[in-house]
């Protein structure tokens, strides 16, 4: 707090002084001293040079370190922008004659009482994307924590009966799903919302919603799409190779099919232009009545998922078992971007951190310990096709995929990976799937530790 009164002591004689046109140079160096205008409120504008525009931004980024949720609930920009907003009315206010430390006393309650008032607005928000998902769309509403899965009808229908679509806008959007032309319609606010939900989902036979609240608008989304990603790497764990299933596993604004063509020259041969597809326009087909047992079935494990994605969401961080979901929740988001990346050596990488994850960032012997204890295999144990035993081919990963990636020393770049990318994500998903299984069994823990050392039966993986 000293430190924070002095910054602001500094930042309110500053101000006084650009207040004094004649007293301080509006070009120093050969650059603009004029660093921007930040409105006062009712229709006034303070000047800022650039020392004071400074002083602003280090008054506003030690408010927010030292605030979890304000770390947690905006991103710079938009914690800028709204300090922004609450600074220039408190300075205003401030009169020339005044005591410098009261002055600096009232500048920083007015703030926070201004920033109080301000994200007192925010509300819960739904976030709403386009997904692929199944092939088949006839897969009944379910949820995975704030996460819901509904057939497009069915979120058609639901947002028409809440109010927030009307039943012109409805009953078009529905029209132009099932193929027919629909008529150009007036412009309006209610047609441009009309457009915004087919630009939205467009072809996508699945939308995915997702529920926040106390966060700012970016921030949210942010967060939104987040949780989504790890809701659907949820679902894709249910196959033995879920990158492949994630192909076609898509939000819209994530990814989407496409041809990518390229030229190759070989000296005496006609060369056509080679082609390639990129993604997958659907997931796999899964009968519904299959799809419910499955989640009966794994109740457990999308339990701790669901756990994930409150912390993920979550303004203030505070959840029932904050140890275990943070590396429940750094796993999970390891293993979607080792799925999700395009270099295999990277994936193998990206992989093992989300077995580094699980095992509390112990390294390769504590990995191995994760394995033992959660899939029931020996150090000593064959674990690979080739011969290779639990930790010589974890040792592999982890000593020349992992670290010797990261810190630029893999003299076999250049190899084919693969088989260790593959092996990576097997191996990884086994592990996240069992640990997730007994988070979801055993409520009480929050030492993510006990993942490693609580040995039990491995769990179905089917």
């Amino acid at each position: 707090m000293p430190k924070l009164l002095e910054n602001i002591k500094t930042l309110i004689a500053e101000f006084r002084q650009t207040q004094q046109t004649e007293a301080i140079p509006w070009v120093i160096d050969g650059k603009p001293n004029f660093a921007r205008l930040i409105s006062a409120g009712d229709g006034k504008y303070l000047r800022l040079s650039r020392k004071m525009v400074i002083l602003i931004e280090n008054f506003c980024g030690e408010l927010k370190r030292n605030n979890t949720v304000l770390m947690r609930s905006y991103t710079d920009r938009e914690w800028n922008d709204l300090f922004y907003s609450a600074i220039g009315p408190a300075l205003a206010q401030i009169h020339p004659d005044n005591n410098l430390d009261a002055s600096a006393e009232t500048v920083l309650n007015t703030v926070r009482e201004t920033l109080q008032q301000l994200r007192s607005n925010e509300d819960s928000c739904e976030y709403v994307f386009g997904c692929t998902l199944f092939e088949n769309s006839d897969i009944s509403t379910f949820e995975i924590g704030s996460v819901k899965f509904e057939p497009r009808i069915t979120w058609l229908k639901r947002k028409k009966s809440e109010g927030d679509i009307s039943e012109i806008t409805a009953r078009r959007v529905k029209r132009s799903w099932h193929g027919e032309k629909i008529r150009n319609r007036k412009t309006s606010i209610d047609s441009f919302r009309e457009q915004n939900i087919l630009d939205a989902v467009k072809t996508c036979p699945y939308v995915c919603t997702v529920q926040t609240k106390g966060l700012a608008p970016e921030a949210g989304r942010q967060k939104a799409l987040m949780a989504a990603r790890l809701a659907i790497t949820s679902i894709a764990v249910r196959w033995p190779t879920p990158s492949s299933v994630l192909d076609g596993f898509n939000l819209l604004v994530d990814r989407s099919v496409r041809v990518q063509s390229f030229l190759s020259y070989v000296p005496g041969r006609n060369n056509l232009a080679g082609i390639k597809m990129k993604g997958l326009p659907f997931g796999p087909t899964i009968d519904p009545a299959e799809w419910r047992g499955l989640l009966s079935q794994h109740r457990a494990e999308y339990d701790s998922v669901a756990e994930v994605i409150e912390l993920c969401t979550s303004p203030t961080g505070k959840v029932r078992r904050p140890k275990l979901t943070n590396a429940l929740f750094q796993a999970l988001i390891w293993f979607h971007e080792g799925c999700r990346e395009n270099v295999d050596t990277l994936a193998v990488v990206k992989f093992v951190a989300s077995l580094d994850a699980l095992a509390s960032g112990k390294g390769l012997s504590d990995i191995c310990s994760l394995i033992e204890a959660r899939l029931g295999m020996e150090k000593s144990d064959v674990i690979h096709v080739n011969g290779q035993t639990v930790h010589e081919a974890v040792k592999k990963i982890y000593n020349n995929g992992r670290s010797q990636t990261i810190h630029g020393t893999n003299d076999r770049l250049g190899h084919d990976w693969t088989s260790a990318r593959l092996f990576s994500e097997h191996l990884s998903r086994r592990c996240l799937v069992a640990c997730l299984d007994w988070a979801g069994n055993n409520q009480s823990g929050d030492d993510p530790s006990l993942l490693k050392n609580d040995r039990v039966e491995a769990c179905s993986l089917t």
